[in-house]
């Protein structure tokens, strides 16, 4: 026998339908037979198979002519004739012979061919070298960080700063 719950869950129920609108009503009952229906009918449809003959099989394979996989294609389509590009990548490259502006390009200073700007760098370079990280409890603490140290200290007036190097790696206490 039901519990006085489950037979109060079942009044309210009755109670809902009874307050519902008519055409709400006669929507989820159409939705009904169509999921009913979804559910119980066949996916596919059994084709009427005829059996051919030897002789019908292999004039059908003599008729038969294969098309092409990717159709003909002109000798001045676009994408058989791209764009050469040469020179430096610099603001301005030239393209099939025409200088253009370069939109693709981060160097929209044109500082890459700048001799003051090469030299400079060829020297850190050489001074300093290349890594792919460069913290300073694994490397050691550069010339050109100090200043940074300093000025964090004396714009705070402290005596000391602590920095992060790293949210999960090295804390660097700097009395400098």
């Amino acid at each position: 026998m039901a519990t006085a719950a489950e037979q109060w869950v079942l009044v309210e129920m009755v109670q809902a339908l009874y307050e519902a609108p008519a055409y709400h009503l006669i929507l989820e009952g159409i939705l009904i037979l169509w999921i009913i229906r979804l559910l119980f009918s066949k996916t596919y449809k059994l084709q009427e198979r005829s059996d051919l003959t030897i002789k019908e099989k292999e004039e059908l394979i003599e008729e038969w002519q294969p098309e092409p996989l990717v159709p003909p294609i002109s000798k001045d389509h676009p994408a058989l004739n791209y764009n050469i590009v040469s020179g430096p990548p610099s603001h301005s490259i030239v393209v099939n012979g025409k200088e253009c502006v370069n939109f693709a390009s981060f160097n929209f200073l044109g500082l890459l061919d700048n001799p003051r700007v090469k030299a400079a760098a060829l020297a850190s370079l050489k001074k300093y070298g290349v890594g792919t990280c460069g913290p300073r409890g694994f490397y050691g603490t550069f010339e050109t960080e100090l200043p940074a140290l300093l000025f964090r200290k004396d714009y705070r007036h402290h005596g000391a700063t602590l920095n992060y190097l790293s949210t999960m790696t090295w804390l660097t206490w700097s009395d400098c």
